[in-house]
């Protein structure tokens, strides 16, 4: 399976908002998402923030900001819509209900919707991800090639979360063990962790809105697709079937395999 093969698989309709939450490799999905969806009026926006590539590249093809939105009419083409943070270099979210109330302009919608300081593994704070109440899939992402690395700084964003989550304390091994409550909110031996930590962290798709697809990305040897595998069968019953997809492969390579 190529990208071609996910973002169709994405469809829920005509159209679709996909937000991206997790860690390792939101940005490049999120273009990549974009550049298949590249006829009538696409949108590319954050919920949090996101770098600003430059328009030469090629990504989009024209961009706005929070006060150029109020009656705008989109072109066909790639719009990239953020406010300008100081560097130039990123951007970060309009409003929330100045973002919803552009969405339905456009025929697809890519939104970045959390935030992991370009470090691998995470976990969610109660006021995170930012999900549009409009989103028809959640796109939940996490990269494998941690494993059987230590739980440090360098590694882990929202570290005192991640622990109290997967049970690695730092220094740890990391292990498919540790994904699992990250992932499912739920340890090995059942423990519902996103209850016992409610308030303060939880598992990756707690915040989410319609359909769910796992994608275990840059999974680029037959390793880490094994592991893949090995994580898929893992994951809770009822968990599993409250997803509409796993997905393990690479965006960089564009190979993908359905779970």
């Amino acid at each position: 399976m190529r990208l071609a093969d996910f973002f169709k698989f994405l469809k829920t309709s005509d159209r679709q908002i996909v937000s991206i939450i997790g860690c390792g490799g939101k940005t490049s999905l999120l273009w990549a998402l974009a550049a298949q969806a590249r006829r009538g009026k696409i949108l590319v926006t954050t919920t949090t923030h996101t770098q600003r590539p430059e328009q030469a590249d090629g990504l989009y093809d024209y961009f706005f900001d929070e006060a150029a939105s109020t009656g705008l009419k989109p072109a066909d083409g790639v719009g990239l819509a953020g406010n300008v943070n100081s560097s130039g270099f990123s951007i970060s979210s309009f409003s929330i209900p100045a973002l919803e109330r552009i969405i339905p302009l456009f025929d697809n919608v890519f939104i970045e919707a959390d935030g992991s300081r370009a470090k691998p593994l995470k976990a969610w704070a109660d006021y995170e991800p930012v999900i549009t109440d409009s989103t028809t899939v959640s796109v939940g992402i996490l990269p494998l090639w941690p494993l059987g690395r230590p739980v440090s700084q360098e590694i882990v964003h929202r570290l005192p979360l991640f622990t109290a989550l997967s049970g690695a304390g730092e220094g740890s091994i990391i292990s498919l063990e540790h994904y699992l409550p990250v992932i499912s909110g739920r340890t090995p031996d059942g423990i519902d962790m996103d209850a016992a930590l409610s308030g303060s962290a939880h598992s990756l798709f707690k915040i989410s809105c319609g359909k769910k697809v796992l994608f275990f990305n840059q999974v680029e040897d037959e390793e880490q697709m094994e592991n893949a595998r090995r994580l898929e069968a893992m994951l809770p019953p009822d968990f599993r079937a409250g997803l509409s997809a796993v997905i393990a492969g690479s965006v960089r390579q564009d190979r993908m395999e359905l779970l």
